[in-house]
């Protein structure tokens, strides 16, 4: 009975001291596939909680702030508005107030995690580099070619890979990020992407200030 007390103890002792984080994604499929693999990869430290996606990058960004609203209304950390993290993951696309939607997110303290053209350059850059711009449909075109997904999906080969090639991933996504900073570019000009911040908060908890 005492062992089975110390072992109920030790299991709430890990489900209270995981980092919650929620996400807000334009992407319903391969974004949440490769997000909810990465969570469960490090599920001793991590949960994670989507809101509802498939929506324009403003849309989500008034989502997630309401969602922020929320959380601090609160007078104590109680479910469900106890998170540690607000991100949004979007890409630039033709979308409209892409500016707007970044600036309104960063005052309220949400995080965004933007991509251009798509959310499958990050998958592309744990394989390869990509510094020419490229177009949405060339990239989904590429992380095929490369095996990263299969119609939509990530399996968990392709999910093994990317695992072993996160360093690789995000020495070139930072690089791309220094390009722009260096040709005074918008930071989130194509080909880029800042999906490395929220890969980052999620393996680990360190979020790198973004100074873009």
């Amino acid at each position: 009975m005492r062992r089975r007390n110390v072992r109920q103890r030790n299991t709430q002792y890990i489900l209270n001291t995981r980092r919650i984080i929620r996400v807000h994604t334009e992407g319903v499929a391969t974004e949440v596939d490769y997000l909810n693999k990465l969570a469960n990869h490090h599920r001793a430290t991590i949960r994670l909680t989507f809101g509802p996606g498939g929506r324009v990058p403003k849309s989500l960004v008034e989502q997630a702030c309401q969602d922020e609203d929320k959380r601090r209304r609160q007078r104590r950390p109680v479910p469900p508005y106890d998170y540690d993290e607000i991100w949004c993951v979007f890409d630039v696309d033709e979308h409209p107030d892409i500016n707007q939607a970044i600036n309104q997110a960063r005052q309220k303290g949400v995080k965004v995690a933007v991509s251009n053209p798509c959310f499958e350059l990050w998958l592309v850059l744990h394989q390869q580099d990509q510094t020419a711009h490229i177009d949405r449909k060339a990239v989904q075109r590429l992380a095929q070619e490369l095996g990263l997904i299969k119609g939509k999906r990530i399996d968990d080969s392709s999910f093994d890979l990317l695992l072993e090639k996160y360093e690789d991933a995000r020495r070139r996504a930072k690089g791309l990020d220094r390009r722009h900073k260096g040709n005074l570019s918008s930071p989130w000009s194509n080909p880029s992407t800042g999906v490395w911040r929220l890969v980052d908060s999620i393996r680990d908890g360190r979020v790198e200030k973004d100074t873009s």
